[in-house]
């Protein structure tokens, strides 16, 4: 079908479709597609902090916000109806002052680690929470180094010469640890988390533990380990293991001093010279199925099979 436009020439059905969102291409030959609208215009802008705060309890507005009708006090939904014992109920919503707050974004605080991520400023906290480019220590004593989980793998291979052992979840890997090294770093394959193996000497025994390299306060996934030293030979009753959650650390302390939290304690006869031989498996599991799995290790153990 063929339509007629104001010029005098004949419009095809294909132009029409320009309204639609394709565009034609020389003479018409081809159409191709236009991508979605692009996002508004955006700026940086610099402004008073407090501005963005509930004038009553000072936490970051977000929307619903309410002002009172006394003296234009602007305050958060929690607070409207508690600030008319200072000044007025505040029953007024400023729906303009919404989409304000609800826009106002700002760089990650962890912008220098790596997150190029703008966040909406109200949400600060929760994303400082969650950042994957949140900042840890090294563990090493004495190393100044600070910077995110991906930034101490480069520096433990760069300044320490510990080169990380990848590792799939769900698997045993059998793994010799030099005991000259207090700590071995392992990488999950399937999402990168950063591990720490930690060797200690504790009495007469090497205490071994397991920990989970991140922020403190990032929330999941959660792991689980199970840790195993045996005996080579026919002996099968020399063994040690522990089963437990793993913990978390930004190492803004340092390593955790041995026997510190859930550890494997590995006496000196299931050694292998300056080496220690270890099992090692990791499970990523829900939230709530880490918090049911209980470590049914002692503190202390003593060579003997445990189930």
């Amino acid at each position: 079908m063929e339509l007629g436009d104001h010029s005098g020439r004949n419009v095809t059905e294909a132009e029409v479709k320009l309204e639609e969102g394709e565009v034609m291409q020389d003479g018409g030959s081809a159409l191709v597609a236009v991508d979605a609208m692009p996002e508004p215009p955006q700026m940086d802008i610099r402004m008073d902090v407090a501005l963005l705060h509930c004038q009553a309890c000072l936490l970051p507005l977000r929307p619903p916000v309410f002002k009172c009708e006394a003296a234009g006090h602007i305050v958060c939904f929690c607070c409207r109806a508690g600030h008319g014992g200072i000044c007025s109920r505040a029953v007024t919503h400023c729906a303009e002052l919404d989409a304000v707050v609800a826009a106002a974004k700002v760089p990650c605080p962890y912008r220098a680690f790596g997150c190029d991520r703008y966040v909406v400023y109200h949400g600060v906290a929760d994303h400082q929470r969650a950042c994957q480019c949140a900042p840890c220590s090294c563990p090493d004593s004495g190393c100044p180094f600070v910077g995110s989980r991906a930034m101490l793998l480069d520096h433990f291979a760069a300044a320490h010469a510990r080169l990380a052992v990848t590792v799939r979840y769900g698997r045993s890997w059998n793994l010799s640890l030099a005991l000259s090294q207090r700590w071995h770093v392992l990488v999950g394959e399937e999402d990168r988390s950063v591990f720490l193996v930690s060797l200690g000497a504790l009495g007469a025994a090497t205490a071994v533990s397991l920990l989970c390299v991140r922020a403190d306060g990032t929330p999941a996934p959660q792991f689980w380990c199970k840790l195993s030293v045996e005996l080579p030979g026919d002996d099968k009753d020399k063994l040690v293991l522990m089963t437990s959650t793993v913990g978390s650390t930004a190492l803004t302390g340092g390593m955790p001093a041995p026997g510190q939290g859930m550890f494997l304690a590995v006496p000196h006869e299931l050694l292998s010279g300056d080496v220690l031989p270890l099992s090692v498996r990791i499970d990523q599991v829900r939230p709530a199925a880490a918090a049911a799995h209980k470590s049914t290790t002692p503190r202390a153990r003593t060579p003997g099979r445990m189930q």
